[in-house]
């Protein structure tokens, strides 16, 4: 488990802040120290979005993002899980109105996770996290939303055109977009993390 936390920290640091210039630009000359600011900023400043621009975001952006996201560490790199990427305007606007819970936003990505595999959903987890950072390294903003997939088994018609394969179930719907709000963070509470010993005293 320490391992696999250092892995992930690692591609926050990495995969972020390769994620804030565009493949055109060069980041030569930055401090260290910059770097690593530049990630805990992102990650600090990074808030969930529930209202949207209607402008569309690029391919070659979101391309970056979904490397970003697939490059989260994953167990035995075995990629347990598939993503179905929305971006189409006329789809997502047709999504957004038959969802109960899908804020309206140019871009979906369903996230599902491989049901033979008992940790596939922290995966997912990771995969969805490295995108939001990735996107907000981009300005964009996100989403991930749980009460969509509930509706979802609902309307089995849209869930069987995402195209899953078998054994793999919806988890997860991060909503991506241009944010036209800028909410404030909201309170964290620190006493939810302790230092403990398991030896002595």
């Amino acid at each position: 488990m320490k391992h696999s936390l250092t892995t992930f920290l690692l591609a926050l640091l990495l995969g972020a802040s390769s994620c804030t210039a565009s493949s055109d630009k060069t980041t030569t000359g930055k401090s260290e120290q910059n770097d690593t600011e530049t990630v805990i900023n992102n990650i600090m400043s990074r808030r969930s979005i529930r209202k949207f621009t209607p402008q569309t975001v690029s391919r070659d952006t979101l391309d970056r993002i979904i490397e970003c996201g697939i490059n989260a560490p994953n167990g035995m790199n075995a990629q347990n899980y598939e993503v179905k990427v929305v971006d189409d305007p006329k789809s997502a606007a047709y999504l957004s109105e038959n969802l109960r819970g899908l804020y309206k936003a140019p871009v979906y990505l369903f996230i599902a996770a491989n049901d033979e595999y008992d940790m596939a959903q922290i995966d997912c987890g990771l995969l969805s996290e490295n995108i939001c950072l990735a996107a907000t390294a981009y300005g964009l903003g996100t989403i991930n939303l749980g009460m969509p997939v509930r509706s979802m088994k609902e309307k089995y018609d849209i869930l069987d055109k995402l195209g899953f394969s078998a054994h793999y179930n919806l988890c997860l719907i991060v909503a991506l977009g241009f944010p036209d709000e800028a909410p404030k963070a909201k309170p964290r509470n620190k006493d939810k993390v302790q230092f403990v010993k398991v030896l002595g005293k």
